[in-house]
């Protein structure tokens, strides 16, 4: 199951991807969406996250975290595994895998990098994010690092095609509020960058149903 899976969703890695298309469907209303390059934001900070596959029983699963409560822009939102480049890093992949490991604990060398999604600017802490493509062959043992992590969501993909699981949530930013389109999973609102990155995993596997 996770071989065929993972043969396709290669193959559409390897072929042009929507970008902008399908993040502005779950991008927050206020929120600019176009196709950024990095130089346009010489001064952001650089991250990098792991969309991480995996089987468990007849499904294909993808592992999310909860982050704890702080007084920052993503306090206790639903993300990836992932963190920003630090000295000594390799390169962006050795970022995404390192961060994997160091936050829920599946370590790097049982993962297999298929490929990355179209980058994402978050304005609000002004990180640029590269969302690279993952998976291991047997269902991970999930060790949550105890600072960065409140909870590991294991989420089926299945989860990103069924309409009934799209929502919109109220977002209160200092005297702020709008709103923005989420996904609903046992009772996790998932929105801003992390929804807008699933957006486009949700196109290819809307994509990878129609050419079965």
């Amino acid at each position: 199951m996770i071989k065929a899976f993972v043969q396709s969703i290669t193959q559409l890695l390897n072929e042009p991807l929507p970008g902008a298309a399908a993040h502005q469907i779950m991008a927050p209303v206020a929120r600019q969406v176009k196709a950024f390059d990095i130089t346009d934001y010489p001064d952001a900070r650089i991250g990098c996250v792991m969309l991480l596959f995996y089987p468990k029983g007849a499904h294909i699963y993808l592992a999310l975290i909860k982050r704890p409560d702080y007084d920052g822009v993503h306090g206790g939102q639903i993300s990836f595994p992932g963190g920003g480049i630090e000295q000594g890093d390799e390169d962006e992949v050795f970022t995404a895998l390192r961060e994997t490991q160091e936050e829920i604990g599946v370590k790097a060398n049982l993962i297999k990098v298929l490929g990355q999604l179209s980058n994402v600017y978050i304005p609000p802490s002004n990180f640029f994010v590269f969302p690279f493509i993952g998976y291991t062959e047997h269902q991970p043992e999930f060790v949550p690092d105890d600072v960065e992590v409140t909870s590991i969501i294991e989420m089926p993909i299945s989860i990103l095609l069924q309409e009934e699981h799209k929502s919109t949530i109220s977002i209160n930013r200092k005297e702020i509020t709008f709103e923005a389109p989420c996904y609903i999973f046992e009772g996790h609102a998932i929105w801003g960058a992390t929804a807008i990155i699933l957006s486009e995993l949700e196109w290819l596997l809307r994509k990878l149903n129609a050419n079965n």
